[in-house]
């Protein structure tokens, strides 16, 4: 077995190490096939273990025996004519290796990759005091291992180390070892009784860690009742934590706990060893006392307190339902439900919706009450989008818009016309951004008398792009000023399902500009709405389009 450090070779006498190799290269008048390696692999491993390299489906065509070396980092290792090598790799490594094979008049080579994992330290033994007296120096010895666990002995990892003492009161002691380091100790003095848990690091310079624990009594004036140490939660959250009693032995004793919010004191199980468990459900943010009391017979013996912070959670909005996917007729009344929830259950809530058209319901909801329900009648015409915020009595909230819009239409607006053409800029066909040029386009959409949805027919084509889009159906039609708006569905070409939304501004009516100006954005509802065309991509919907017409006009017609 060979045993492989970086920048030198150990070997192990499983096999014969040469440095020279006779027939490295092809005989000139050797007549035959040449052999044919095999490198095998991919090769995985780990750091200090072995690897068996393979180059068994190497062969020679005319039947002559071969002979095999291999080049690991640089360096050739015969290995006569076993096809088999063991090698093992003390640190990680990735790279490759170069099997030669001869049958004696010619070679051949083949490589093979190799990844060799790191593998972290481990902790052998800790020696150190389980007592000490506050303001006592003591020390921890700590021996680790990382490498080969060979029973000819132990062959060390190339790697350093960084190793940490945690001393549980805050304080930390840190060093840095070098390769075949593999004993440290520490010094510390505690100032204050207690348990302590003493967290012992090693880190090896690939990341590899290795931990351990060792507790320490630190004597003093300890405290006949420890109820453990404070903790921070969140609301509608459970308390977890335990605490003891000096004395270990004795059964004389009982115990009550009070957590401080209102609950009252109740009894408190001692475990053998005089252990308790402290468990609690806190409803409600705020700094509790957690106060245990323990009794001998009658006599208060001893008591102690820990302190928790409850957080504050704020509320979630889970959904929010009710208003029609459908264009909704101006003068009728929409609908809004929205639930949420709160680990906080004593906490009251306060909803307030805005519904887009600058009004707003505030709802006041008292504590248990997780919904709120109410309706709304749009004046105008338009696109809405409904936002609910829930606020809880701590100030935390939560908002939430509702997925769809909000489409309110006037059958009585009047309706729409245009044809022309417009110059789409570098950008709007996403399919070839760098693409401009001239596209058409004729529409018509208006509200047939007695029907909720409008129609008519539109027409845009972008020839440079290959693209003609023709509308089928009409979703909804909104007229306001000198600005029509107008969703639907088409095909391109022909064929596919595509949506697409028309804003088009008369520049004749008061608030036009005096200009006429289009947009349209198509996208492939079967392929996640991706954007097939938008002369004004990258701006909100609602935004007013800001591609002037180059040729033809826009006509709003008043009803």
């Amino acid at each position: 077995m060979f045993i492989q450090k970086r920048k030198r070779v150990v070997g192990i006498g499983i096999i014969l190490v040469l440095t020279a190799f006779v027939g490295m290269t092809a005989n000139v008048s050797a007549t035959g096939d040449p052999p044919v390696a095999d490198a095998g692999g991919p090769y995985l491993g780990y750091e200090c273990n072995s690897m068996l390299l393979d180059a068994s489906g190497s062969y020679d065509p005319d039947g002559d025996p071969l002979t095999y070396r291999w080049n690991i980092n640089g360096s050739w290792y015969y290995n006569g004519n076993n096809s088999f090598l063991e090698w093992t790799w003390l640190d990680d490594f990735l790279g490759i290796v170069i099997l030669e094979v001869s049958d004696g008049d010619m070679t051949a080579q083949d490589t093979a990759e190799v990844t060799v994992l790191n593998v972290p330290p481990e902790i052998l033994s800790i020696e150190g005091p389980t007592e000490v007296d506050v303001g006592t120096e003591f020390l921890l010895l700590v021996n680790f291992f990382d490498g080969l666990p060979d029973p000819r002995g132990m062959i060390a990892s190339l790697d350093t180390y960084t190793a940490t003492f945690s001393w549980g009161d805050g304080s930390s002691t840190e060093f840095s070892l070098g390769v075949n380091e593999f004993n440290f100790s520490g010094t510390h003095i505690y100032t204050e009784a207690g348990v302590y848990q003493i967290i012992i690091t090693i880190v090896d310079d690939n990341g590899g860690e290795a931990s351990a624990i060792w507790e320490i009594n630190v004597d003093g004036d300890l405290a006949l009742v420890e109820a453990g140490p404070d903790g921070i939660i969140d609301e509608g959250s459970m308390f977890i934590s335990a605490g003891f009693l000096a004395d270990t032995d004795s059964p004389a004793y009982t115990a009550f706990v009070d957590y401080g919010d209102g609950t009252g004191t109740q009894p408190l199980l001692l475990n053998p060893g005089n252990t308790f468990d402290l468990q609690h459900l806190y409803c409600e943010n705020g700094v509790y006392t957690v106060q245990v009391t323990v009794l001998n017979g009658d006599e208060e013996w001893g008591s102690d307190s820990a302190i928790v912070t409850v957080n504050n959670v704020a509320p979630t909005i889970e959904s929010m339902s009710g208003p029609p996917t459908n264009p909704v007729r101006l003068g009728n009344a929409i609908y809004l439900l929205g639930v949420f929830t709160d680990p906080g259950v004593l906490d009251s809530h306060i909803a307030l919706i805005q519904w887009g058209d600058t009004l707003k319901t505030t709802v006041n909801l008292p504590a248990g009450i997780y919904q709120v329900n109410q309706s709304h009648t749009y004046a105008s015409a338009g696109v809405y989008i409904i936002t609910l915020t829930v606020t809880d009595d701590d100030g935390g909230s939560d908002t939430k818009n509702i997925d769809t819009y909000v489409v309110v239409y006037d059958p009585n607006c009047g309706f729409v016309t245009g044809g022309g053409w417009i110059i789409a800029l570098p950008g709007s066909y996403p399919a070839n951004p760098y693409l401009t040029g001239r596209c058409n386009f004729g529409f018509v959409s208006k509200y047939k008398k007695g029907h909720s949805t409008p129609e008519g027919n539109t027409e845009f084509q972008f020839q440079l792009g290959g693209l003609n889009f023709h509308s089928h159906t009409y979703e909804w039609l909104l007229i306001s000023g000198a600005k029509a708006t107008y969703k639907g569905e088409g095909t391109i070409n022909g064929a596919g399902h595509y949506g697409f939304r028309l804003t088009a501004i008369d520049g004749k009516i008061n608030g036009g500009g005096s200009i006429d100006k289009f947009r349209i954005k198509i996208w492939d509802m079967d392929n996640n709405n991706l954007i097939v065309f938008d002369n004004n991509l990258g701006t909100p919907d609602d935004q007013n389009p800001s591609t002037a017409l180059s040729g033809g006009q826009i006509t709003i017609h008043k009803a």
